[in-house]
This record gives structure tokens, sequence and C-alpha cells, in this order.
């Protein structure tokens, strides 16, 4: 696990920083392929917070929240070793098979979602991801976009992560896709912002610099927060 200033520096140097950029922060370096960069995600969340990552997922019939929670170890052991997959030549053109009427395509790289960054909505963002991975225009029908995506996830195994839900209120049930690097930065942004919170109120209270609140440690910082009414 990792010490509370340690956090804040790694919170300091990704804040504010546009994707490429956050992500080399917080990777500690630049992924060559998606499965690459998934597998750094997870290693680097184990060693700041351990194997327990707890999320949630949303019925999309009823609403209701499911909560869940995900052993990174396992995630981590599930993706495939590195240089195993076809996506070591990112600038491989690739063909589906009796299929003269969809054009070739390579495989997506990071490099391809940092061009991206902005779009929220997830079929714009399909759409947006394949137009730069096909070679000419994009296929007019859903179906041979389809079949390009389904053909792109087999050819690099590990490129997403998804988990199987069911709703506990009503029948519905759905893969619930996971950005590791997005869980990543929740966690250690929302972990920083409140050692930040604390650290204010004891300096307020009590004079304090931040190095020497940091070095309490939590149990001593939780006792002090009491006392400064916290």
């Amino acid at each position: 696990m990792a010490q509370d200033a340690q956090l804040l520096e790694l919170w300091q140097a990704a804040v504010g920083a546009r994707a490429a950029v956050r992500e080399r922060a917080l990777l500690g370096q630049a992924p060559h392929s998606l499965p690459e960069r998934n597998r750094l995600a997870l290693q680097r969340y184990m060693e700041l917070f351990g194997v327990d990552a707890e999320l949630i997922g949303r019925c999309a019939q009823c609403g209701t929240a499911v909560e869940f929670t995900i052993d990174a170890r396992h995630c981590v052991a599930a993706l495939p070793a590195p240089g195993t997959h076809a996506a070591d030549d990112d600038s491989q053109w690739h063909a589906l098979d009796g299929r003269d009427d969809v054009p070739r395509f390579r495989l997506p790289t990071p490099e391809d979602l940092y061009a991206l960054e902005g779009i929220d909505e997830p079929e714009a963002f399909a759409d947006a991801l394949l137009a730069r991975c096909v070679e000419g225009d994009l296929p007019a029908t859903a179906e041979a976009r389809e079949a390009i995506g389904a053909r792109m996830q087999a050819l690099m195994p590990g490129a997403t992560l998804d988990f199987s839900l069911r709703c506990p209120d009503c029948p519905h049930a759905w893969d619930a896709p996971l950005d590791p690097v997005d869980l990543l930065w929740r966690v250690l942004r929302a972990r920083a912002e409140r050692l930040l919170s604390d650290v204010a109120l004891i300096a307020q209270r009590f004079g304090w610099c931040e190095r020497d609140i940091l070095a309490l440690g939590p149990v001593r910082r939780a006792a002090y927060l009491q006392l400064a009414g916290g």
C-alpha cells in the first residue's frame, strides 16, 4: 500500500494533464498496446490500494445500482502474457475472410484512445475509434462494424475487460465494461482530495505543515481530525 505522500505526488503529476500525459504519470511508462495498458493500470492499482476494487454497475432496464468487488490479481492473471497477441505490430493490416465489402483494419492503440478524449457517448466513441482504424471509409452497416469489432477483440485478447452482472430487481443481465486506467485515476483522485481536506483541517487547527501531518499516519491523523472537529 502506498504512503500518503506518494499518493499526493502521483496525483499532482496527473491532475489537469491531457490523457496521454496523465496515463504516463499514473502507469510510469507509455503502454504500447491496450492489453499492456490494462495490465500496467491493474498492477499500479494493486501497488497503491491493494487487490480489491469496489465497483458499481447500473441496470439499463430498471436503473438499480449493482455493487460488486473484483480481485485485481485475477484480472491480471486473465490477461495474455506480454508479447503473445497479434497486436505486436500495430501497423499490420487485417481483413475479414470472405468479406470483400469490409475494408481492411488495424488494431487500436492507446494513442487512438488519447486522440478521442472528450467523446463520452459509447456509440459515438466506438464509431470514432473504428474510423481511425479502418482503411478508407467507415462501413455503412452496423453488421459490418460489429464484425470488425469482434475480429479486433479476437486478435487482441485483453484489450477490453467485462464483468457479467445480473440485476437483483429484474431479470436483466449484461456485461459491464471496466477501464482499469479510469478506475485507477478515480480512486487516486478521491483519496488525494480526502487527504488534502484532512491536511487542511489539521493545519488550520494546529498550525502544522503538510509533511508533519502526513507523517502522523492514518490512525493518529484520524484522532487529530476528531480533536479539530473533523
